[in-house]
């Protein structure tokens, strides 16, 4: 059979976060059309797969698209659940997207290689019926996928495990069947606070579980996000003369917070909790700190450092996926392509509106570039000092664009920048943009791990 044929403006890959900011400022603010092809079969990308007691760990109102409220932004401290997000971006598709009537979204379909360089003429296939789609792309083919989120189902094992371990991912915690002897959860990022919090709240005793985090992680503040003009108190950083300084100012500003006391983190990869999660998840006395897991056996754990033992009915909770990853930054905007990435770490879906935005200006593509630089999500402690120094920074830039800055002013997704509203006063800009610079500086001139 002859492939069906179509031709758009733009061709959107992935209709998860990223893919669905970036189409909602397309169709609201353009009149362009648009393909969106996802392997996927709903909207959503790695929500469609992430466990069942997911909830953001942020505020609903940083997330999503431009032009729809989720049910949670005003519910406080709420945070929206996995199933409301699922609901959420399928509604923006239904009622925003295709109601449009310039969007066609091909679900459960792969696209092949995309050629560089001129007008494209990209096939997708159905990974249900096998039946091609030929997409013929007047403008641009937007790549929002090269950021991929990774939950753990999505992904193999990266340790060994013997025959017969009863071992499961996050995403299994929910389907037992009964309870176990012990539970040893197995990664320190957002999925393994969150599998830690499940079990304590199901009434497991702390002593029951064991920890396994290769390296602690300094923790953003839930109770401390976002508060209006934060900024005026960032600008004591100026007194800082290292990287330590800053973390541990930082720390006494109660904006971030580790787990332990008495150990001093090293990573940094954006989880949030509050102050009575935190007071949870200290219950857990059984922390590992040995390193990456290497296999699992009737025995217990070898790690990098060292080997651990398990007694008979420990059950293992994988939540080892790196969700945020760290991809080389590349233009957003080259060409004839647009490559989606992170503006603001650890914040995809603003960024991919911002990106969208962009794309509907009156601009060339080195005036975008110039606005909309990529930056790599945060991994070590250092990097503390560019996610609270990029955000300054971005004040700045973005409020040196009229058109950009009053879009954000009145948008949902704006209020991922807190003080976005300060940037009216020059003289507030000034401030943020030395501060920024005098942690990139601290940075490059501290070369020592924190």
């Amino acid at each position: 059979m002859p492939p069906t044929t179509i031709t758009v403006d733009y061709l959107i890959i992935g209709a998860g976060a990223t893919g669905m900011a970036f189409a909602d400022v397309l169709v609201t603010e353009s009149n362009h059309t648009m393909a969106i092809v996802d392997r996927n079969q709903a909207p959503g990308g790695h929500w469609t797969m992430s466990y069942p007691f997911v909830r953001l760990h942020g505020p609903s109102r940083v997330y999503g698209v431009h032009s729809r409220a989720m049910p949670s932004d005003s519910v406080g401290a709420n945070l929206a659940s996995g199933h409301e997000i699922l609901d959420y971006y399928d509604r923006v598709m239904r009622e925003t997207l295709l109601a449009s009537g310039r969007v066609t979204y091909l679900p459960m379909h792969n696209v092949d290689d995309v050629e560089p360089g001129g007008p494209a003429t990209v096939r997708a296939h159905s990974l249900v019926s096998g039946a091609s789609t030929q997409i013929a792309v007047r403008k641009r083919v937007v790549d929002a996928s090269y950021m991929n989120i990774t939950v753990p189902a999505m992904r193999r094992l990266n340790y060994d495990v013997e025959d017969g371990v009863p071992i499961v991912p996050v995403n299994q915690l929910v389907n037992l069947g009964g309870p176990a002897e012990r539970f040893t959860v197995i990664g320190a990022g957002k999925t393994g606070l969150d599998a830690c919090l499940w079990l304590l709240h199901h009434g497991v005793d702390p002593d029951r579980i064991t920890w396994i985090t290769s390296r602690d992680a300094w923790m953003n503040n839930r109770d401390q996000e976002a508060p209006l003009s934060r900024f005026r108190e960032l600008t004591k950083l100026h007194a800082c003369n290292s990287v330590d300084d800053v973390i541990n100012a930082l720390e006494q500003m109660d904006l971030i917070i580790r787990r332990d006391p008495r150990v001093r983190p090293s990573a940094f990869r954006c989880a949030t909790v509050s102050s009575a999660e935190l007071a949870q998840l200290r219950k857990i006395e059984h922390v590992v700190r040995l390193g990456r897991v290497r296999r699992i056996d009737s025995a217990g754990v070898r790690l990098d450092e060292g080997s651990i033992q398990s007694p008979p009915g420990t059950v293992y909770i994988d939540c080892s996926a790196d969700g945020l990853t760290q991809k080389p930054p590349k233009p957003v905007f080259a060409d004839n392509t647009i490559t989606l990435q992170t503006l603001v770490p650890c914040l995809l879906a603003p960024s991919a509106a911002i990106a969208g935005k962009l794309e509907c200006l009156d601009l060339d593509d080195d005036s975008r570039n110039r606005l909309a630089p990529p930056v790599v999500n945060p991994s070590t402690s250092r990097d503390l000092l560019s996610f609270f120094g990029t955000r300054m920074e971005r004040l700045h830039r973005w409020s040196g664009s009229p058109a950009l800055f009053e879009w954000l002013l009145g948008s949902r997704l704006g209020s991922a920048l807190s003080d976005l509203q300060e940037m009216t006063d020059q003289g507030n800009r000034a401030a943020v943009s030395l501060l920024a610079s005098h942690l990139e500086d601290l940075l490059k001139r501290d070369g020592v791990s924190a």
